[in-house]
């Protein structure tokens, strides 16, 4: 005799083999480390990964080790930049940014600017080789993006003596004319030189050194850092370029225009040096980033005595920057700028979708005892890479610099760091 079962309820709208299939699938999930709710997709291929490779790396391998004399031949220049770029693609980048013009120089055959000391030995000395061709061919042939970095403004530090400039500098023609006006088209400021941000002039040189970089180099991005206006301290309204402000101020008045606080004056010659630097770059190449890695001190970069980079403008509005890198330089136990918090401060500054976050790392401080968590917790780098991961707004991450993946005193967390990278 063979029993009959009465289905009901559950049974009627949810048939046994059907109930299986959803079981067989729950426990999948209940499997999976991620599990559907968590489930994120992995970018971490996509993601922009790069190298900052500074003057000071050229520095430190200027002297030749056999003749002991400062500046690079062709044939070790391009030894370095090969045992460099392998190193680079080995530590799983996809990027350099190198520098081009730390110090109103070039490293590459320049109409506006000397050659840098970085690569001859003595600055306005030719090398007789163009170390920045050289570079950009080697990145693309190791499938590394190429972005040249510049500091605009900055033209000494330490200094404020024009003979240590050459000749053909234009920052000295300009400091020893006898003309009062060309004579403020460069700045003394902390026992340093720096091109006036406020003069035409001065904007205009900065752009063409820029053009003829887009125009003859096939280089991937135009990328400035944090070295812009210097921080003026208490006395701002009345030092630097104020002089030039209230020639400003007086001609508002007379045309009954609106007067600016110094403040947003000096915020928007940066921004105009930053927007039409950008449109030259796209009438050029369309393809061609251009971005800017500020200070990650968010707070400080909002005050009126520094600076002056108007970061709100550049995350918000079209036409300014491809991508902003902040230089978040801090554990997640940083009393003021703890990492997690002030990233996430960034991401959400970042209105304007179409401009990608990078985040700068301190490779630098792995195992310094600049923090306790530097010092004690060699995960911390690989860490920040997850949190900024986990976030799902992070676009890439430049590290910060090159000679610091292979220091002892990093090596734990340059370690750690790669096992993610």
């Amino acid at each position: 005799m063979r029993l009959k079962m009465k289905i009901t309820g559950f049974a009627k709208r949810f048939p046994l083999k059907t109930v299986t299939i959803w079981l067989l699938i729950l426990s999948f999930l209940i499997a999976s480390p991620a599990g559907i709710a968590f489930a994120k997709e992995d970018n971490s291929e996509d993601e922009f990964k790069a190298v900052w490779i500074s003057y000071l790396e050229f520095n430190d391998r200027l002297k030749d080790p056999k003749t002991g004399k400062k500046g690079f031949t062709e044939k070790r220049f391009q030894e370095m930049i090969d045992e460099m770029f392998d190193n680079v693609v080995d530590l799983n980048m996809n990027a350099v940014v190198v520098h081009v013009r730390p110090f109103g120089d070039a490293m590459y055959p320049s109409d506006y600017f000397p050659w840098s000391k970085y690569i001859s030995g003595t600055q306005g000395k030719d090398p007789g080789f163009d170390p920045l061709k050289y570079m950009v061919e080697a990145a693309h042939d190791r499938n590394l993006e190429f972005h040249a970095w510049i500091n605009p403004y900055r033209v000494t530090s330490g200094t404020t003596d024009v003979n240590t400039l050459s000749k053909d500098n234009q920052a000295r023609k300009w400091r020893t004319n006898k003309s009062k006006r060309d004579d403020r088209y460069v700045l003394s400021f902390g026992g340093s030189l720096y091109y006036n941000p406020s003069e035409v002039w001065v904007q205009s040189l900065i752009r063409s050194g820029i053009e003829e970089i887009v125009e003859n180099y096939d280089v991937d991005g135009i990328h400035f850092d944090d070295y812009f206006y210097p921080t003026l301290g208490s006395n701002y309204k009345k030092n630097f370029d104020y002089k030039e402000y209230n020639e400003h101020y007086d001609w508002c008045k007379e045309n009954k225009v609106k007067v600016k606080p110094i403040a947003d004056w000096r915020r928007d010659n940066v921004n105009r040096l930053v927007k039409k630097t950008y449109e030259l770059i796209k009438d050029i190449d369309e393809s061609v980033q251009f971005g800017i890695s500020p200070g990650g001190f968010l707070d400080y970069l909002l005050m009126d005595d520094r600076y002056y980079s108007d970061i709100e403008t550049w995350l918000s509005k079209p036409g300014y920057v491809d991508y902003i890198a902040p230089q978040l330089y801090w554990s997640f136990d940083h009393a003021t700028f703890p990492y997690d918090k002030t990233l996430d401060r960034w991401l959400k500054m970042r209105t304007n979708t179409d401009v990608k976050v990078y985040v700068g790392i301190a490779t630098y401080r792995a195992g310094s005892t600049l923090e306790k968590a530097w010092k004690n917790d060699p995960k911390l780098l690989s860490k920040q890479i997850e949190y900024g991961r986990d976030t799902g707004l992070v676009d890439g991450y430049l590290f910060f610099r090159y000679d610091f993946f292979y220091k002892k005193a990093t090596k734990s967390g340059v370690d750690y760091l790669l096992k993610i990278l």
